[in-house]
């Protein structure tokens, strides 16, 4: 028998030392040099005081919002999703993952002329993102405060603004106005690409021409980056004087909604259908230009509609008591679905508890952001509670605190405890058309599966079971609504009495305590907020005519 020389073991050994490395090189080396997945495309898509039975996967057909509805029944409904009662602090709460108390930004939203803005130490969602390689984009409302140019957009984290820097404008004049207490109004030209007013775009009707800035936005975005883009509609917001529902064509408008009873609700309808149709053209822009297939595109209300009172819209959260400005589920329970094609799981009702606080750890944790860079927030990561349906890590929601009005409000898993009264009791009761009356018109199921969007996206949708899920016309009966005094507390169990009818405080003492202390707690940690007071310095007739950040007065337009 042949001997194997010892040589040749050496080789041997040092062959296999030389082949596992390589197995390792190769093994391991790949790895880091693979590109990192891919960050998501995100898109907001923010309405303004729509109500929950304005749209129509809840259930109403009245207003056809088949774009809108496509994008629920192929994503994701968000059936106990939670807003602030109004404007500027659901957005601060967007834009920072905090509630609005922790900066002062609780109480009524921002008017002209009040120095008032997001404080600097708190950054903002763009901010973050910026940090992981995106393009930031606003396009509409900003309403967070502009006396100085510091408080504007472009030094919030945003590359890019066009629109307005107040709560709302006319819909083709961009005219903001303040109204003084001895009824003098103060008006002013509020509309900007940048920190340039745009005097050329007035007259174009403004869903239309912030939809086409969006779509701008989109079709020069660098597809290598990442984009992230927010689009705030002044719709569906009264306009100039606070009583406007500026459409294109009233006649058309009035014939095309003329089964509505309501001639100023037809009026609304008109507006809510073009944003419908804003949607649709901003979810196939997103296609054609190959980013649908890597985005995540959100759709909300910042808060409930105004039925009823100032800045009256004439919208619904039927059958849901309150209007917004209140904690009552009509002004904080709003229409929500998100849609992307990353998610594990899609066409379903989501019924865990999401706030509005939730989208900054969401979507930053989906761009492959660390956590723990945002800091304290009150926000939680939602990704796997809704790409892969699993339970909700959110316990409880402060819905809001308001240490002027007095008035604050909690939600624990099922119930939720509301203290004091606002003080316009009437914004407390029962408002909104149901939109399913004789002779509103049947629900139109081919609209929803040839609109844009679903064109886009493709996908077969579950239709009747969705939208008979998040129907709530079973809560209370027609003739239902009892007046609600809470000043001393009202506890309601939302899981069966959504409509917020029936007062349990009495029935459940243990559960009210635990929530009483609660918003104890939340009350040692409040941030005060600023008295609303307006700065007569801020009068547009100083700047030529337009509302700018008078405190940084080089910054204002001398000429135009």
């Amino acid at each position: 028998m042949r001997t194997i020389p010892k040589d040749l073991f050496v080789y041997l050994a040092l062959f296999g030392v030389l082949f596992s490395g390589l197995i390792t090189f190769y093994a391991i080396v790949p790895q880091n040099y693979l590109p990192p997945p891919k960050k998501p495309n995100i898109i907001i898509i923010m309405a303004d005081d729509v109500g929950r039975n304005d749209v129509g996967f809840h259930g109403s057909s009245q207003i056809p919002t088949p774009n809108i509805d496509a994008l629920a029944y192929n994503g994701i409904i968000l059936d106990r999703f939670y807003s602030q009662c109004s404007c500027t602090p659901s957005r601060a709460a967007l834009l920072t993952g905090q509630y609005p108390i922790r900066m002062g930004m609780q109480g009524l939203p921002i008017r002209a002329g009040e120095n008032k803005s997001l404080p600097l130490h708190v950054t903002t969602m763009p901010q973050h993102l910026k940090r992981l390689g995106y393009t930031t984009h606003l396009v509409g409302k900003w309403h967070m405060g502009y006396a100085h140019i510091r408080d504007t957009p472009l030094q919030r984290g945003f590359d890019t603004h066009f629109g307005y820097w107040n709560g709302f404008v006319g819909y083709f004049n961009y005219t903001a106005v303040y109204e003084l207490p001895n009824d003098t109004m103060v008006k002013g030209f509020d509309l900007y690409d940048g920190v340039v007013p745009d005097w050329g775009s007035r007259g174009r009707y403004a869903t239309d021409l912030f939809t086409e800035k969006a779509i701008d936005v989109i079709d020069g975005h660098n597809s290598e980056k990442p984009l992230f883009l927010v689009l705030a509609h002044l719709a569906a917001h009264t306009g100039e004087d606070g009583v406007e529902l500026g459409v294109p064509d009233v006649a058309q408008a009035e014939t095309r909604f003329s089964y509505i009873k309501d001639p100023r609700r037809r009026l609304y309808a008109d507006i809510v259908q073009r944003l419908d149709n804003s949607v649709g053209q901003i979810v196939a822009k997103l296609s054609e230009k190959k980013l649908l297939h890597n985005s995540i595109i959100l759709f909300l209300s910042d808060n409930g509609a105004q039925t009823v009172g100032t800045y009256k819209n004439f919208g619904s959260n039927w059958p849901l008591r309150g209007v917004k400005l209140t904690e009552f589920e009509g002004g904080i329970r709003v229409p929500a679905a998100i849609y992307s094609p990353l998610f594990q799981k899609k066409g379903y009702v989501n019924r865990e508890l999401i706030h509005i606080t939730d989208f900054l750890p969401t979507f930053y944790a989906a761009a492959g952001g660390n956590l723990k860079y945002l800091g304290k927030i009150d926000g939680i990561n939602q990704w796997e509670t809704l790409s892969y349906q699993k339970p909700g890590k959110r316990a409880e929601i402060l819905a809001n605190f308001n240490e002027i009005d007095n008035v604050s409000a909690i939600i624990t898993g099922q119930y939720k405890l509301l203290q004091g009264r606002h003080s316009i009791p009437e914004y407390e009761h029962y408002y909104g058309d149901s939109g399913r009356n004789h002779g509103d018109p049947p629900y139109n199921f081919t609209a929803v599966l040839s609109s844009s969007t679903n064109r886009a996206i493709q996908n077969s949708i579950k239709i009747v079971n969705l939208r008979g899920e998040t129907d709530l016309s079973w809560c209370r009966s027609a003739n239902q609504t009892p007046i609600m005094d809470c000043t001393e507390g009202c506890l309601f169990d939302l899981e069966s009495d959504p409509c917020e009818t029936t007062n349990i405080i009495q029935r459940e003492k243990i559960i009210a305590g635990r929530l009483f202390k609660r918003l104890l707690e939340f009350s040692q940690v409040l941030v005060p907020q600023q008295d609303p007071v307006f700065d007569p310095d801020s009068n547009p007739q100083f700047f030529n005519g337009t509302w700018c950040t008078w405190l940084d007065s080089e910054y204002c337009p001398k000429s135009f």
